[in-house]
């Protein structure tokens, strides 16, 4: 039974779906990597007998350009993505990776150690392509469990790096964290172009060997085809009045979502989740565990690996707004509880506090409640939310501003720690939590389910959905089981009904239609 399963999923698509997903996803397993690497790289640098000898200002600034350029290189992502493609852009992403690590693992003084950051961060930023890709290539059904499965591949990164912290040296360390870019470049030398990208580029013939090869069924490619060539059509007519740049931007389908994800990342950075990441041994080291900081690290990372596939399949069951709500709570009470535990009895010794496992258990309940909405839903939605012309320019313009958003949580958090002492800086991040979840049961769209043409439609003009209403009657023929489509535009009056044209209901159509013949 279990066999024939996964043989169907193979057979319908999903198998190579899921493996053009997991390539793309290389490079999130370095964003893991290096947001994790100053976690463990600092501590070391600090330890006596060190061959660098860094100043607290110095560690701060390691920190921190790992994250100051990730701008630079989502902005660079968007721009990629429209001229040379998603998948070009994802396999570029792998090339700063290489030299970052490379410098870093070869840095004998704090300027090399400076640039290797600097540049591994560019690609850090450029991995937003992945999002991107995997959102184009995956059905609505499966999106959102394949989008969130890149915040999977960041905690695998994230772990292994703690892990690899633990017992190897750090010029090691990033010697090794080489090979992981290298595999993900060739991985993705393996799987297709995205069908829409390919669609919007006249490569018609391209975008439909693409879908073959996803899909594994010419009928089910065909159909999507129709509907990315349509898609394609009406962005075409929509910006044909005025100069395509400047009224594509400007109309709601750009500001809306860009509006949405720009506060909802606002609030992802200052509840506090990439400063437990970036600071989590000496996180550790200023409340106190009872365990030693690096396991205690390595802990948080397994727990977030965990809940971060957790997070995945939940998406399947519960809509982006509901999981956004729960998270930003639960995020907002653990640190609430922390804050208090740290105001009564940050006077004491670690070792003299009781109920020493209480900060704990609070840092993990913050990283389980975070990886199930409030850390990869932004990823995931700004693959989603924009429309197919400025899906590329648009999720790097964005992504840009939340990397933007991070270092400055990443570069603070040292005087925020000296201004408020840990209790209050504990008490703040739950309190924007807080404010997060407000806004996102206020503000926040769902998009669970839905085609990425009919997110669009939601950001529309009411009179854009009447002018958008297309049928298809669709005849199989019964030799090669191509699909064969005429669209009938809804110009208004009563018309006799026909089903709605979706490329689920074509695949549900399909898939019934081959177990008819194979039964």
């Amino acid at each position: 039974m279990f066999t024939k399963q996964v043989w169907k999923m193979w057979q319908w698509g999903i198998g190579r779906t899921l493996m053009a997903t997991i390539a793309a996803h290389g490079n999130s397993i370095s964003v893991g990597l290096c947001q994790g690497y100053s976690a463990v790289l600092l501590p070391q640098l600090m330890q006596d007998g060190s061959t660098l000898i860094v100043t607290k200002e110095e560690a701060s600034w390691i920190a921190s350009l790992g994250v100051i350029s990730n701008p630079i290189g989502a902005l660079l992502a968007g721009i990629l993505m429209e001229i040379f493609g998603r998948k070009t852009t994802v396999k570029l992403t792998s090339l700063p990776y290489i030299i970052g690590w490379v410098l870093i693992s070869l840095s004998d003084d704090i300027f090399k150690l400076y640039a290797g950051r600097f540049i591994s961060g560019v690609a850090v930023g450029m991995a937003t392509a992945s999002y991107v890709y995997v959102a184009e290539i995956s059905k609505a059904s499966h999106r959102g469990t394949l989008s969130a499965s890149g915040p999977v591949h960041v905690s695998l990164g994230v772990l292994a790096i703690y892990t690899l912290g633990f017992v190897a040296p750090w010029q090691r360390v990033a010697a090794m964290c080489t090979l992981c870019a290298l595999l993900s470049f060739a991985a993705m030398c393996a799987v297709p172009e995205s069908p829409p990208w390919l669609a919007s580029h006249g490569r018609t013939t391209e975008a439909l060997a693409a879908l073959v090869w996803l899909r594994r069924n010419p009928a089910t490619a065909e159909a999507e085809l129709a509907e990315l060539q349509e898609t394609v059509l009406k962005e075409s007519n929509n910006n044909a009045p005025a100069p395509h740049a400047v009224k594509t931007f400007l109309r709601p389908t750009a500001w809306k979502p860009f509006l949405i994800l720009l506060a909802f990342f606002a609030f992802q950075e200052a509840s506090g989740i990439y400063i437990i990441l970036y600071y989590a041994v000496n996180l550790f080291q200023d409340v106190g565990t009872g365990l030693n900081e690096y396991v205690a690290s390595i802990v948080v990372g397994g727990v977030r690996l965990v809940m971060s596939v957790v997070g995945a399949v939940l998406m399947r069951s519960f809509g982006r707004r509901t999981l956004a709500v729960v998270s930003g709570l639960g995020m907002a009470v653990s640190m609430a509880a922390g804050g208090g535990y740290e105001h009564l009895y940050s006077h004491l010794e670690a070792t003299d506090r009781p109920l020493a496992w209480v900060p704990l258990i609070c840092v993990l309940a913050h990283v389980c409640v975070s990886m199930v909405g409030f850390l990869q839903l932004p990823w995931v939605m700004s693959g989603e939310l924009f429309p197919l012309a400025i899906r590329g320019v648009m999720g790097g313009l964005v992504a840009s501003l939340a990397h933007l958003f991070i270092f400055t949580s990443v570069k603070t958090y040292p005087d925020l720690m000296h201004s408020l002492g840990t209790d209050g800086t504990l008490w703040l991040f739950g309190a924007s939590a807080l404010c997060g979840a407000l806004y996102c049961y206020m503000f926040l769209p769902e998009t669970r389910g839905k085609t990425l043409r009919e997110i669009e439609l939601e950001f529309s003009p009411k009179e854009s959905h009447q002018d958008s209403k297309y049928t298809l009657k669709s005849e199989l023929g019964n030799s090669d089981a191509r699909l064969k489509g005429i669209y009938v535009h809804q110009e208004g009056g009563e018309v006799e009904p026909t089903p709605v044209f979706t490329v689920e209901g074509q695949y549900t159509t399909l898939h019934r239609r081959g177990e008819g013949e194979n039964a």
